[in-house]
């Protein structure tokens, strides 16, 4: 990602925002995002406090998101295809299958991620694009999906049932899911808990920069087995 040739700057559910590109493989567009995300967060207050409220992780362009856009790209068109990104954030990977022609819905519990999403589909002119503000632990859509995204939601243990209750719930019987982890979690614990209800699942590695340094995640696709 890299800052837009747009020198724009305006505030988005009460953030700083500005816009950068994506481009992979002749695929482009712009998202908004925190502008000067660094001074949001006190790393070292961080590391010496208990009870400091939660940093805005929603804000943060995960490399997670990012792998999982390139690998929509890859894949190729998304016409007459209805898209689900899960946990969305700033819904990077959503906004791509947009752009390939889905017809999207982006899911987050945070108000202001969604605000920052929808204002990012406005700016490219993406119009089959709806948000919705659920907690997938506790809530469902009622409707049913070809495909499902989620970059980097595999990381509370506490929250792997409920997940994998909602995968089950949403998906289309013919449909797949794609799911990248950065080895922040103990994943092959969702991986079995998947496997139980009914999924196969295929691992890929993939490398995304990090302030400059490549680095490995792995990005999971599942699909119901026989």
């Amino acid at each position: 990602m890299k800052p837009s040739v747009s020198t724009e700057l305006r505030r988005i559910a009460g953030y700083p925002a500005e816009l950068v590109e994506f481009e992979h493989r002749g695929v482009r567009l712009c998202l908004y995002q925190v502008a000067r995300l660094e001074e949001l967060v006190d790393r070292q207050a961080l590391l010496r406090e208990d009870a400091l409220p939660e940093p805005p992780y929603w804000a943060h362009l995960w490399i997670g998101a990012r792998a999982l856009a390139r690998f929509l790209v890859e894949c190729g068109p998304l016409a007459s295809r209805r898209v689900l990104d899960l946990g969305c954030g700033l819904g990077l990977p959503g906004l791509v299958a947009a752009a390939l022609g889905a017809e999207v819905w982006l899911v987050d519990r945070e108000r202001a991620a969604l605000e920052f999403a929808a204002a990012s589909a406005r700016h490219n002119a993406l119009r089959r694009v709806h948000c919705a503000r659920i907690d997938f632990t506790r809530a469902a859509l009622g409707r049913e999906f070809d495909v499902i995204l989620g970059a980097e939601v595999v990381y509370d243990p506490a929250s792997y049932a409920p997940l994998c209750e909602f995968l089950v719930r949403h998906l289309r019987a013919d449909g797949m899911i794609h799911l990248t982890d950065a080895f922040r979690s103990d994943a092959e614990r969702f991986v079995a808990e998947l496997r139980r209800r009914g999924f196969e699942g295929e691992r890929r590695p993939r490398h995304e920069l990090e302030e400059g340094r490549p680095q490995g995640l792995f990005l999971w696709t599942f699909r119901r087995s026989g």
